[in-house]
């Protein structure tokens, strides 16, 4: 988490910066996280100083467990312990989230501060021991009636904040030429004491990209990372975690419709969003017209459903990557599952994970013989009554960009 700092008689953000990361090198990164602070910096202005991206993970508090699965919340570095209701979402392509809900008490110690909303404060799940959340606590919201009063709370992993805002004002223009997307991202990310991870090839470098002052940050780094097959989430410690998709083969369980630990499958479609022909256009230049490139869907015969998209910030040759990458993709939008499973863990005792695969029957969802899905998501569920786990499936290919080989529903 970023701290702040009380600028004293004669303090630049040369000296601030000498002080908090003893070295100058890194003034400018102050200067970026305070957008509307110049010099010559006025003595008791409050500058904010943002953790260093590549300094060593924060050591999480020791939480021991009772059982495996036991949940302990954190916020602020102080355990929570009166939390009635937990919901843990980690995706393969979004931001983890957190939901959990209390009984409103706002006479009990340390109630008010630590529910005060707009405050933005740390917050850390483990489970079984184990890291599981790495966030900041956004929405929090009473709720009071006749016969009870309770809270609701929401938060987002660390990289959440990208989604929300823009690069400051400082770090305006900012247009790279020739420069991959691990560099665009360090140059981004950095104002908010974020770290990315690459678990894949970042790709060769962008002709020219440019990102404008109203484009949200996350916004602008996942267009860039589509046009390279990958896909952003983030990890259980908060850093921004950019990857492809896993490979079929090395699923981490076989579920049965009917058969424990299932619970429900449901199928969700979208067949608005299917289409026959996929074309990527090149922006249109002053006098000259932009290549294209069109994949067929082989799965749609007969139809005439086409769909144009400009492939924007793309050469000639990566028009075609660019445009199987959205007919890919396609697969990923039209089709889902929903299987509700009675346990958080796999049949190998891990936590079900996102990007990874699982494989399924359940005929009377329309998967008729067992295929295998990539998990696209994963919710862990905890109430009073019961700890259960949502798994959303994709198609496998969906993120890779490539159209699948067979369908659930064929056979």
């Amino acid at each position: 988490m970023s701290t702040t700092y009380r600028v004293a008689q004669g303090d630049t953000f040369d000296s601030i910066s000498r002080k908090r990361y003893g070295t100058e090198a890194e003034a400018g990164r102050i200067a970026r996280a305070n957008p509307g602070v110049s010099e010559p910096l006025a003595p008791g202005t409050e500058v904010i100083v943002p953790p260093l991206p590549d300094a060593p993970a924060d050591r999480q508090n020791a939480i021991p467990a009772a059982t495996l699965d036991e949940a302990a919340l954190l916020i602020d570095g102080q355990r929570f312990r009166f939390w009635d209701r937990m919901s843990i979402t980690r995706a393969i392509d979004s931001m983890d989230t957190v939901t959990f809900g209390a009984p409103f008490d706002h006479q009990a110690p340390g109630f008010r501060e630590t529910f005060r909303p707009f405050s933005f404060k740390p917050v850390v799940i483990m489970v079984g021991g184990d890291p599981i959340f790495t966030g900041t606590m956004v929405d929090v919201v009473p709720s009071l009636a006749n016969d009870s009063k309770t809270i609701a709370v929401s938060a987002y992993s660390r990289p959440g904040v990208l989604n929300d805002c823009t690069p400051p004002a400082s770090a305006f223009p900012l247009e790279f030429d020739a420069a991959d997307l691990r560099t665009i991202t360090d140059a981004l990310v950095g104002p908010f004491g974020l770290a990315p991870e690459f678990r894949a090839d970042v790709g060769g470098p962008f002709e020219r990209v440019a990102c404008s002052p109203g484009k949200e940050v996350l916004a602008f780094l996942a267009d860039l990372a589509k046009q390279r097959g990958l896909v952003i989430s983030s990890t259980e410690r908060g850093k921004l975690l950019f990857w492809d998709e896993v490979e079929t083969g090395s699923p981490v369980a076989r579920l049965q419709q009917g058969e424990s630990p299932v619970l429900s499958v449901e199928p969700v479609f979208a067949p608005q969003q299917y289409y026959s022909h996929v074309t990527g256009v090149e922006p249109v230049v002053v006098g000259l017209s932009g290549a294209q490139y069109t994949v067929r869907n082989p799965r749609l015969q007969g139809v005439t459903r086409p769909h144009s998209f400009e492939a924007r910030d793309t050469l000639e040759a990566d028009i075609k990557g660019a445009t199987e990458a959205k007919a890919g993709r396609m697969f990923g939008n039209v089709a889902a599952y929903t299987v509700r499973v009675t346990t958080w863990r796999d049949p190998q005792g891990e936590l079900w994970k996102p990007n990874t695969t699982l494989k399924l029957t359940a005929p009377d969802a329309m998967i008729y013989n067992e295929y295998e899905f990539v998990i696209r998501s994963v919710s862990f569920e905890q109430d009073p009554t019961a700890r259960t786990a949502t798994i959303e499936l994709a198609i496998p290919g969906s993120f890779r960009g490539t159209i699948p080989e067979a369908l659930p529903w064929d056979g």
